[in-house]
């Protein structure tokens, strides 16, 4: 149902702002990256759980310097014609974009939760084959 929702809003979105294409498709691809990168910065961490802090600082300021030279190099290359379709875009595909990585995420957690079993409640985990 999730996901029908969100495809049926996204193809409205592109309907919508048919006019100014080069605005949406902009901010589409924008939030796609900003939010790729802090992701994969920020779940770098499970791997290094001493470091989970300074991992999640980095990933916000690195989301955040994409967008904003994202912005700017936009806004000064005149690439857009019309901010507000480019700011809806951007808000709504980080949302959808930060919906399907935590999803994707889940999913394979979940799937590596039945590929192992605990040992004697040691906190100890062996492979099942």
């Amino acid at each position: 149902m999730k996901k029908g929702i969100i495809a049926i809003i996204m193809i409205a979105l592109a309907i919508l702002f048919s006019e100014h294409f080069h605005s949406f498709s902009v901010g589409f691809t924008l939030a796609i990256v900003a939010v790729s990168c802090g992701y994969l910065i920020a779940y770098q961490a499970i791997r290094r759980p001493q470091y989970a802090m300074s991992f999640l600082v980095v990933a916000a300021l690195a989301k955040l310097a994409i967008t904003i030279t994202g912005v700017i190099w936009v806004f000064s290359a005149d690439i857009i014609h019309s901010p507000l379709t480019f700011l809806v875009a951007y808000a709504l595909f980080s949302v959808i974009i930060t919906y399907v990585v935590s999803r994707y995420r889940a999913h394979r957690r979940d799937i590596s939760d039945q590929q192992q079993r605990e040992i004697f409640h040691t906190g100890l985990y062996e492979e099942l084959k």
